[in-house]
């Protein structure tokens, strides 16, 4: 109970967090409104002064449609006046009269007699978006007059007077398309800016720079916020897995949809030794993620709302990670989330919600009777007289029992127990508004995760504040985000619900829960007693797993343009965060059968801290001069992360009721707290140079210099380096007549990006004091762990070449890639003999190689304002493969076949090929597995040294179909995942069906061990004899194809700004999506999934309000 009201005062205590922070951006904004200033100037223009006022007020912008104004001349000596007053005063007195309308202040000619001038004459209209919603902000310039123009206000209204009646208005906006529109005087305009969607996709934003797509000769895709919601709406990482082949998810089997476990991401596949480099970085083939320009993790991406993305730009090559060095061989993603736009304050509401399901489709028990008649021809009752019956008479009457409760109606489903139907809600409230100088942006969100299992959930509230501010040649940015994360995981792993014996009742005939469900006696242990717990005690139990972590993320920017072409920006990122996590088992817990009281019930305690800090300093400049284009890039970063943790662990509960510290006995025999503080530290140079002939020939170069303190003293620096060449042939003479080829380009890049995410210490010795016993001399010290000051790192040559096309007015799109990795070399960790006082050390040892190609397909059936329809197609396949190790591994190999794993270490071999013996099944005269040997021989006896490659886990393609229909406001959507070509080990065919020892033999096995089993001379079956309990090796027999089609989503959509129902009720743009998510799943095999916590199924919706 105690803990439960704290982690209740934790949510409230973030709670008022937000809400204060929040309420202290509001008050921020309203008191820059209210500002007073004091200004003194003599016989200065008019314009001059507005613009004086506008810099000292940093919220209002005075706006004036007409020419004249500089004919008037003002000497005034304000004090502590608003601006407001301000401009009153100024215009008191002259044909002047002004409005004030947010922070916009227009300053009018007085009608009459009152006009400025006679032969001028006034244009005015609304600019609104293909939404209907008006835009301010839009610039509108006179064609064939410079320097003549104004912008909307905040209702997207203008105004503008000219000499002459008619004229052609210019409209322009960024991420819309520039307009032109003939213009009448006394003829009031409504202009309709169109998005210019394919301008936007076309864009490739690297986190550092962003460059036109036809003139950049990188791998890289962008996606919309669109895109990405017609596929689902709770994580946009796996919305991105259905739309781009090359980024792949791969599926947790012993986790399912654990809602907080960490995905497992690649980009084109692997470039380290899995397995072995990991030891080191559990991120070995993760790649870099940028959030808005700054690096960040996985985690915070994943946990990242929906609404909040404006785009997720993939890039693939060396031409487009390059510019990351030596953080980027596995490739970077890059997150872009909305701005504020500019207008009066305006609300909207996002909400997304789900419904989920364990699915348990891929489970295949035995029921009771089964599982009953499994035990008995096994021989778990003992032998059989003649007649077929159970000899001994204890377990004769034992196992009718059973089958007379069986028969009677006992068939007990445990896999209910532990599952619910999880509801999962998102919502979350916008505020924003500003004009063309000042914007402001607020958002506030909560969700609550809940898994499909009970105990588990994820709740998330954070608060946004974006503020920008533009002034002459300089803007500010800052956005600053506090976030809460409250983490609850289930104790009590589904696998012993689902290994739980059909025939044995869940509760006793008092409607209590027995801890113990079965004695049993073991052949080999006559005299000692072997217990079968019920699961639903260990749930029942007060024990828990929780964890809180508070973040505080800031982002501040500078920028400066000193000329048009140039800009000089300075960026400063800091994060700091406080993870809190407890881990109690409770003292009745099965895990503490046998052991004293004084040392049942345990308590482990982490707390970590962790900030980080992040500059930059970046210079750009971009220039076509003729048919010359070119863009040069450079830049400086500097980041350091500082991360504390402190442990302790807890024993000897007498009760758990309560789990604090002071209700143990005490610490662990022999244990003590702990702590551990790390610092990493990098810089970084690098220069990034484009250039375009004539936007036909393209090339890019990147170069970069590393520094990092993970790497040992005698190489803290590493350069890197790509160029990349492109030619785009739709812009050749003779192309362009062909008026169905619409883009053409081809591409190729050569880079060495590498990897520098690993251990904090993995080049240093790391020692830890010896405090056991005093020592007169001083402290002692023992070597935990040895490092290796001449670690190389680890560099990936990287090549790729592409093609990208488009056809019959872009309503075909495809895209092709190829490329190669070589890593080399390969940081791994290295076991080592006992007597070095360590167990590993850190080698760079090896190199890795990997080929993966990818191919898109977008086609639009119908392409038309009312009506579209496109289909889209995609395929990977990747390779990844070893050189250079020679005998270095060998020993990991001759582990890997004594303890039947299939992974092997040799050179010129897949990475994820699969080892075994090959067999060629059981044979029909006396039930043994009949092996080959490498010389094509047979044989009965299982030889490890007989392994050859019977299959490779990687698939030969796997990818995505899908399919997008819009009408008007409605919308369906259908995603399908497929995997082809691939082989797979059938964990569940090896270890409940074949090979279930004595001790197995208490648990619930899959059906298929009843049936197909061989019983006499020749019987042709799968299986060996039911009764056989003897260890059974990995072979190819458990090897088969692994081929799976699965539905990942089925959407239907509508949005709408134009109907009748939405003035009433103060709305301006209504949308509503339902998804069907992992509807179904087709494969090859029969496999058990998510083994300690299920897959699910779900449906979920989606809205959204803009007031």
């Amino acid at each position: 109970m105690n803990e439960n009201l704290e982690s209740r005062e934790k949510k409230v205590r973030s709670f008022l967090l937000l809400l204060s922070f929040c309420c202290l951006s509001l008050q921020l904004v309203a008191q820059t409104a209210d500002k007073k200033i004091s200004y003194q100037c003599k016989n200065e223009k008019l314009s001059t002064v507005f613009e004086q006022l506008e810099r000292l007020s940093g919220y209002y912008r005075l706006q004036f449609a007409y020419s004249d104004i500089d004919k008037y001349t003002v000497s005034v000596d304000l004090k502590e006046v608003t601006i407001p007053r301000a401009v009153g005063i100024l215009v008191e007195g002259k044909p002047l009269t002004y409005t004030v309308e947010n922070q916009y202040i227009y300053v009018k000619s007085q009608r009459g007699g009152g006009k400025i001038s006679s032969n001028k004459f006034t244009y005015r209209g609304t600019v609104i978006d293909d939404l209907d919603i008006p835009l301010p902000g839009v610039n509108v310039a006179v064609k064939g007059q410079k320097g003549v123009g104004t912008t909307t206000n905040a209702d997207g209204n203008f105004e503008l007077a000219l000499s002459g009646d008619k004229c052609v208005l210019i409209f322009s906006y960024i991420g819309m398309k520039t307009q032109e529109v003939r213009a009448t005087e006394g003829k009031r305009l409504t202009v309709r800016l169109e998005s210019d969607a394919v301008a936007m996709k076309e864009t490739v934003v690297t986190g550092i720079y962003t460059r036109k797509a036809e003139s950049f000769t990188g791998s890289a895709t962008t996606y919309k916020a669109e895109e990405l919601k017609v596929v689902g709406n709770q994580n946009i990482l796996q919305s991105l897995s259905a739309l781009d082949p090359s980024f792949v998810i791969a599926d947790n089997n012993l986790m399912g949809s654990d809602p907080n476990t960490m995905m497992n991401v690649t980009i084109n596949g692997t470039t380290s030794i899995t397995g072995l480099s990991d030891t080191y970085s559990a991120t070995a083939n993760q790649p870099l993620f940028i959030l808005d320009g700054f690096e960040t993790t996985l985690q915070t991406i994943s946990d990242l709302s929906m609404d909040r993305v404006e785009s997720i730009t993939i890039l693939k090559d060396a031409a487009s990670t390059a510019i990351y060095g030596s953080k980027a061989a596995n490739g970077v993603v890059v997150v872009e989330t909305k701005k504020p736009e500019a207008g009066k304050l305006r609300f909207s509401y996002s909400g997304n919600y789900q419904v989920a399901w364990a699915d348990l489709s891929d489970y295949n028990l035995m029921n009771a009777r089964e599982k009953l008649e499994f035990e008995r021809l096994s021989g778990y009752y003992g032998e059989f007289d003649e007649f077929g019956e159970i000899m001994d008479d204890a377990q004769r009457t034992l196992y009718y029992s059973r089958l007379q409760r069986a028969v009677a109606g006992l068939d007990t489903y445990w896999m209910n127990e532990p599952l619910r139907t999880a509801f999962t809600q998102e919502h979350s409230i916008n505020a924003e508004g500003g004009d063309s100088a000042f914007r402001y942006g607020l958002t506030f969100r909560y969700k609550d995760a809940e898994g499909v299992m009970k105990q588990s959930d994820r709740e998330n509230l954070d608060g946004t504040v974006n503020l920008s501010y533009r002034i002459d040649k300089f803007s500010f940015s800052n956005q600053t985000n506090i976030s809460y994360t409250d983490i609850s995981n289930n104790v009590v792993p589904f696998s012993d619900f689902a290994t739980a014996n059909p025939y044995q009742s869940k509760y006793n005939s008092e409607g209590g829960v027995d801890k113990i469900i079965e004695i049993y006696y073991l052949t080999n242990k006559p005299n000692e007693a072997q217990y079968v717990y019920n699961p639903l005690w260990d749930f029942q139990q007060k024990s828990f797993n929780t964890s809180d972590i508070l973040s505080i993320r800031n982002n501040f920017e500078i920028e400066y343009r000193p000329i048009d072409k140039m800009r000089i920006r300075a960026k400063f990122g800091l994060v700091t965060s406080k993870l809190e996590q407890e881990v109690f088992t409770s003292p009745f817990a099965t895990d503490f059968t046998g052991v004293e009281s004084l040392k049942s019930g345990s308590l482990n305690q982490t707390n970590q801290r962790e900030t980080s800090y992040d500059g930059s300093f970046i210079a750009s400049y971009g220039d076509v001069i003729g048919k010359h284009t070119f863009n040069i890039v450079g830049g400086a970063q500097l980041s350091e992360n500082n991360t504390t943790s402190d442990m302790f662990s807890t024993i000897g509960y007498i009760s758990d009721q309560f789990s604090n510290p002071n209700f143990s006995i005490g610490y662990p025999e022999g244990g003590k707290p702990t702590s551990t503080i790390s610092k990493t530290r990098s810089a970084s140079f690098y220069l990034n140079g484009n250039y375009a002939y004539d936007m036909r020939y393209l090339a890019d170069v990147n170069v970069r210099s590393d520094g990092a303190s993970v790497f040992g003293v005698n190489n803290p620096f590493s350069t890197t380096w790509s160029f990349g060449l492109g030619w785009n042939m739709h812009n050749e003479t003779f192309l362009k007549d062909l008026e169905w080829v619409n883009f053409l380009k081809l591409r190729y890049s050569l880079g060495n990006p590498g990897n520098q995410d690993f251990d904090a210490k993995i080049a240093n010795s790391v020692y830890t004091y010896y405090t056991n016993y005093q020592n007169m001399f001083g402290l002692a010290a023992l070597v935990s762990k040895w490092g290796n000051k001449n670690l190389d790192w680890q560099r990936t040559l990287t090549h790729n070449v592409g093609l990208d096309l488009e056809l019959f007015k872009s309503r075909l799109r495809l895209t092709v890639d190829y490329g190669m990795k070589k890593s080399d070399p390969v940081l791994l960790s290295i076991s080592q003999p006992p007597s070095t006082g360590t167990s590993f050390i850190p080698m760079n040892i090896g190199a890795t190689k990997n080929n993966n190609f990818s191919f898109s397909i977008n086609y639009f059936v119908f392409k038309q304002t009312d009506l579209t329809w496109q289909i889209n197609a995609n395929l990977l396949h990747t390779k990844t493969s070893y050189y250079n190790i020679g005998n270095s591994l060998e020993k990991y190999n001759e582990e890997g076949r004594e303890n039947q794993t299939l992974l092997r270490f040799y050179d010129g071999v897949s990475a994820t090929a699969l080892w075994a013996v090959r067999s060629l099944g059981i044979d029909p005269m006396n039930g043994n597995e009949v092996f080959m040997k490498k010389d094509g021989t047979y044989t009965y006896e299982w030889d490890s040294s007989e392994e050859v490659i019977c299959g490779d886990s990687a698939p030969d393609a796997e990818g995505n179909i899908g399919s997008n229909l819009r009408y008007k406001g409605f919308s369906v959507g259908v995603n399908f995942r497929y995997r082809w070509g691939g082989q797979a080990f059938l964990e569940t065919l090896f270890n409940k069906v074949e090979n279930i020892s004595e001790t197995a033999i208490k648990y619930n096995q899959d059906k298929r061990a009843l049936y197909d089993r061989w019983q006499k001379p020749g019987d042709i079956a799968k299986y060996k004899r039911i009764d056989d309990t003897s260890v059974t090796q990995m072979s190819s027999r458990f090897i088969m194809d692994d081929n799976s089609l699965e539905c990942q989503s089925i959407s239907l959509g509508y949005e709408t700004t134009t109907a009748s129902w939405l003035r009433p009720i103060g709305v301006s743009y209504f949308s509503f999506r339902v998804y069907m998510n992992n509807l179904f799943r087709i494969s090859t095999i029969k496999e058990e999934r998510g083994l300690n916590y299920p897959f699910q199924r779900a449906v979920s919706a989606s809205l959204s309000l803009r007031f």
